[in-house]
């Protein structure tokens, strides 16, 4: 038998170019064997599948009799991340793999698979809170629709989804629960694929913080959000989009001076080293707040490049976490933002354009609750994005691809960059775009004085998170010496201490039988 090469993909951008020209179907047992006897030119997804098999390789077998009926015209597709556990669980199908995008029979292939039927794609439909499920259980039970909500099954899914009515005109499954449990179970995404593929009539609701993890995991049955009113237009008493677009949202120009003070003095003391950045954002920050009041600045917005690890990104979290504790920060990782249509995956695609029907930075904004916004790895974007934020900074709003504009007059959006230095800086960033900044900062790597202060303030933090635990054991001065006694001298990532730390934190509470 040949031995065959897999193809990756690395993001969600990259497998929803490959959706454009090519039907892709998901392996399910049995159904992916009849489909290769009849169609052996199809693109089949094998992600879920490889997570299955590394909580159950006893399916090893089953899976590959199915796949032994695919041919060189086959193409085998999964997440680059699962690529080497692909070629462990199949050595004798797969020789090795390689990106999809370097193939260069791939516009072939294409052309190919254009005879396979179309696997459609539905949205998700949000609610907001509790109150928005209970009306929904309600409305669900009064007109006689099934819905299945995962966290009534008692750990056995199986029994759950046996008892679902496929006669129904419409059913409804919630994946809220499942959500929160997939980071960790990830064999849970094969079984809700063979579910959800069972179910014609399948219409799925979730809580909308949840939605971006549900896009993750299942982009071949999923393309959106809609609310949940569009479902069910008769549906009453249930939160609008629009509540939660126009909700009150805390910004740094919001607070009373007393409470600036306050933010500026935490932030300061979360935030190890970086002096010179702290003064000179203390000093924008009473600017920005004066300016914004008299209508003369709109945003806040830092640009910070340096090393990766030492506290750029942090700089957003702790603003976000200083205007409200705990807060969702709306986060655009802008690796994944490197294709031509990058601009149409940040804001929506135009009307009637196929790929990404909701733009991810609408979808956050309207999800946060505090006026901050971090673009993180923003050098490696593309110039149409570039432009759309030169727009941005200058009117401080943004409209999406569906004409809703969002106004971010009061926010503060801060880029990152792992650009190493000023000239390195000023070779990628467009000299237009330069000009709107407000404040350009360089990280610096800390100091082994600062690293020092670091495993202060995460003991400091750990001992408010686990409160219980040390005022049942509490900590001498030499176990907080054996604590911090590790190496770090050569680690400039504080990520990497962290880790450390809390590896040794674990460890210290086993041993006093915590």
């Amino acid at each position: 038998m040949s031995l065959y090469t897999l193809y990756t993909y690395k993001d969600i951008d990259e497998f929803r170019q490959i959706q454009k020209d090519s039907e892709v179907y998901p392996f399910i047992f049995a159904e992916t064997k009849e489909l290769l006897e009849s169609e052996p030119n199809s693109f089949i997804d094998i992600s879920a599948l490889i997570y299955l098999l590394r909580v159950n390789k006893d399916n090893c077998y089953s899976a590959r009799i199915n796949l032994r009926e695919m041919t060189e015209d086959t193409r085998i597709i999964l997440h680059e991340s699962l690529a080497d556990d692909a070629v462990f669980f199949f050595p004798d199908l797969f020789s090795s793999y390689e990106s999809f995008f370097n193939n260069n029979d791939a516009s072939n292939d294409a052309e190919k698979s254009a005879i396979v039927a179309q696997l459609t794609r539905q949205s998700i439909y949000v609610y907001y809170n509790t109150t928005d499920l209970a009306k929904i259980i309600e409305y669900a039970n009064e007109h006689n629709i099934p819905l299945a909500t995962f966290s009534r099954a008692s750990g056995d899914l199986k029994s759950e989804l046996e008892k679902f009515n496929r006669s129904a005109e419409v059913a409804i499954v919630d994946l809220t629960s499942v959500s929160h449990a997939i980071e960790d179970n990830k064999n849970l995404i094969y079984a809700l694929e063979m579910f959800i593929n069972q179910f014609q009539n399948l219409k799925v609701i979730s809580l909308a913080a949840q939605i971006d993890t549900i896009l993750r995991y299942f982009p071949l049955y999923f393309s959106g959000q809609e609310p949940i009113k569009k479902l069910f237009p008769d549906l009453e008493g249930i939160s609008e989009v629009e509540d939660h677009m126009e909700k009150d949202i805390v910004k740094l120009t919001t607070l009373s001076k007393s409470e600036t003070d306050e933010f500026i003095e935490k932030f300061n003391h979360n935030l190890i080293g970086h002096s010179h950045f702290k003064d000179k954002f203390k000093y924008y920050i009473k600017n920005f707040i004066e300016l914004n009041k008299a209508k003369e600045q709109k945003v806040l917005s830092l640009f910070l490049l340096g090393s990766s690890g030492i506290g750029k990104t942090e700089v957003a979290r702790l603003i976000a976490n200083g205007l409200q504790q705990d807060s969702y920060l709306a986060k655009i990782n802008f690796q994944n933002y490197s294709s031509q249509d990058a601009l149409n995956s940040l804001i929506g695609s135009p009307a009637g354009y196929i790929g990404c029907e909701h733009g991810e930075l609408s979808d956050k904004v309207k999800k946060s609750k505090v006026g901050v916004i971090l673009c993180d790895e923003f050098e490696k974007t593309t110039r149409p994005v570039f432009s759309f934020f030169l727009e941005l900074l200058e009117e401080g709003k943004f409209t999406d691809s569906m004409a809703r504009e969002y106004e971010l007059d009061g926010y503060v959006i801060v880029f990152t960059s792992n650009l190493q230095n000023e000239a390195e800086y000023k070779k990628v960033i467009p000299p237009e775009l330069q000009t709107r900044f407000d404040l350009v900062c360089e990280f610096e790597e800390p100091t082994h004085s600062e690293k020092t202060q670091f495993l202060e303030l995460l003991l400091e933090q750990a001992q408010s998170k686990f409160a219980d635990q040390f005022s049942k054991i509490g900590m001498t001065p030499a176990e907080k010496n054996q604590l911090f006694n590790f190496n770090y001298s050569n680690i400039n990532a504080l990520r990497d201490i962290k880790k450390t730390f809390n590896l040794r934190l674990m460890d210290f509470f086993i041993s006093k039988g915590i």
